[in-house]
């Protein structure tokens, strides 16, 4: 609208020109007069063009203005999506944080009750331990049967000096030394385990085991050497002290516990084939023991 005005402004001035170029031959108050009404003439057409011409753009700062606005919001709705996605994320991020967190401290409660568990049940054992060897010591040793008293010997030997039966230059025989009773060996041994001596205690269950193989306590000395290795982190030799107790007491009511701290051992040591059938073989035999509830959540834990 706003050009169409303009070139019927053009064409209006180039009329004017014609008429003042046709009418330079009339009189001077004839040529002011016809000048003064093309003048209002002009003066009426720009007044026209000018109100549509401001109107025009008027309208097109509006819809600037307009357009400016929407675009304004979009990127403020866009802006305002992002950061509800980033807040999003973030709170999907600190979610599995807190599950995390949760889980190692279950993990944490668990390894807390496992080693009170643990405890519990070797302080008891070293009770009943220490029972059976305050009795052992306590009895009396057996009386010998009257066929085997010893006779006293030949009044002449009797009253014979004791020097006068050896030649010349020979030497009294020395008294036989008393072997050390098993139990005492076994008792020394486990004092020392007791009392944190873990090399002490190893080498006298060892030694009692060489000594006294057959003994009722080589059972009990067989566990707590497998024990002390697994205390001490040993896990070589406490795989190997196990597996020796597993062989020689499979009916024992120590086989769960045993079992359990092989497959411990194993895993310790990047066995994790052999840990899991171990701790498989606890579950699957002993499934209402401690043990096994340990092994559950230590076969977990490898998962």
């Amino acid at each position: 609208m706003a050009k169409s005005d303009l070139r019927r402004a053009v064409r209006t001035r180039t009329r004017i020109r014609a008429i003042v170029a046709s009418n330079s031959s009339i009189s001077e108050a004839e040529r002011v007069r016809r000048i003064a009404v093309v003048v209002g003439f002009v003066l009426f057409a720009v007044g026209a063009v000018s109100p549509a011409f401001a109107q025009s753009t008027r309208a097109r700062l509006d819809d600037l203005e307009l357009r400016m606005r929407q675009t304004e919001e979009m990127l403020r709705g866009q802006a305002l999506v992002e950061m509800s996605q980033r807040l999003d994320t973030l709170e999907a991020d600190l979610r599995s944080l807190r599950g995390d967190l949760e889980v190692l401290q279950k993990d944490n409660e668990s390894l807390r009750k496992r080693q009170l568990d643990l405890t519990k049940d070797f302080e008891r054992r070293i009770a009943d331990l220490e029972s059976k060897m305050t009795t052992l010591q306590a009895s009396p040793p057996a009386s010998l049967p009257a066929s085997s008293a010893v006779s006293p010997p030949p009044a002449s030997d009797a009253a014979r000096p004791p020097t006068e039966s050896l030649a010349l230059g020979e030497s009294a025989p020395l008294p036989p030394i008393a072997a050390e009773r098993p139990e005492v060996l076994y008792g020394r041994a486990f004092d020392a385990l007791k009392a944190s001596k873990f090399p002490e205690a190893i080498t006298g269950m060892r030694d009692f085991l060489v000594k006294h193989p057959a003994h009722p306590l080589a059972d009990n000395a067989q566990y707590w050497l497998a024990q002390t290795h697994y205390v001490t982190r040993d896990y070589a030799q406490a795989i190997e002290a196990f597996a020796a107790f597993l062989a020689r007491s499979p009916d024992s009511t120590r086989v769960p516990d045993a079992l359990l701290k092989k497959g411990i051992s194993e895993f310790e040591l990047g066995r994790a084939t052999n840990a899991r059938a171990t701790l498989d073989e606890v579950v699957r035999r002993f499934p209402q023991n401690d043990a096994a509830r340990l092994a559950r959540e230590q076969l977990a834990r490898m998962r």
